[in-house]
């Protein structure tokens, strides 16, 4: 019998693990979930990843870790690595990068995510990864829903939050009931490369 893999997950913020949770349950081998969620481990933004990203992939000598951190600023997803790791990275640590927010391959699912809004599709760009601020598209898009609820949770109440009360609670709910990982995938290159990074995985020590 084949056990799942024990997976220590690394994220900024919330969302990520929602994703991230949703797609170690997806990958699947021999009709079974590769993976199970062991650990996980939540740096509060992309510089505690930075920080401790050598001490990860020391760790993961000994075990499976997936890091993922949002391009954000950054030229490239290679470029980002290479400026975090300028030593060897083990086969055990599976570092990956959003184009250019995790929030990107939310958007990728349009049909999921224009029943859950309620907002129709041609509201949606084609392309996520080409977005410059995911965040304030999804934000944008949000605003024309007629779901009180949703809009109540995602939206920031004041100018002074750059979110709703329930953002990550909300989109969270999207994300393990509605979110279609192969439908985002077709549209974000991003995802896809991760989606293959982790079927493709294999535990060495």
């Amino acid at each position: 019998m084949i056990h799942p893999i024990p997976l220590t997950i690394v994220f900024e913020d919330q969302l990520s693990e929602h994703v991230m949770s949703k797609l170690a349950a997806q990958i699947l081998r021999d009709g079974k979930p590769k993976f199970t969620v062991a650990l996980s481990f939540s740096g509060g933004g992309n510089g505690y990843i930075k920080k401790n990203i050598k001490g990860f992939n020391a760790a993961s000598k000994g075990s499976a870790y997936f890091v993922l951190t949002d391009l954000d600023n950054h030229t490239c997803a290679p470029e980002l690595i290479k400026q975090w790791m300028n030593i060897p990275q083990h086969n055990n640590l599976i570092l990956r990068v959003a184009v250019r927010e995790v929030e990107s391959w939310i958007l990728a699912d349009i049909e999921g995510f224009s029943t859950f809004t309620g907002v129709s599709s041609v509201h949606f760009p084609e392309n996520p990864d080409e977005i410059p601020d995911p965040k304030a598209e999804l934000l944008r898009i949000i605003k024309r829903s007629r779901l009180r609820s949703v809009k109540e949770d995602v939206l920031p109440k004041n100018i002074y939050a750059t979110i709703g009360p329930n953002y990550n609670g909300r989109l969270g709910e999207f994300v393990y009931k509605h979110w279609s990982v192969q439908r985002a995938a077709e549209r974000s290159d991003s995802l896809a490369r991760t989606v293959n990074a982790l079927t493709a995985f294999e535990l060495r020590y």
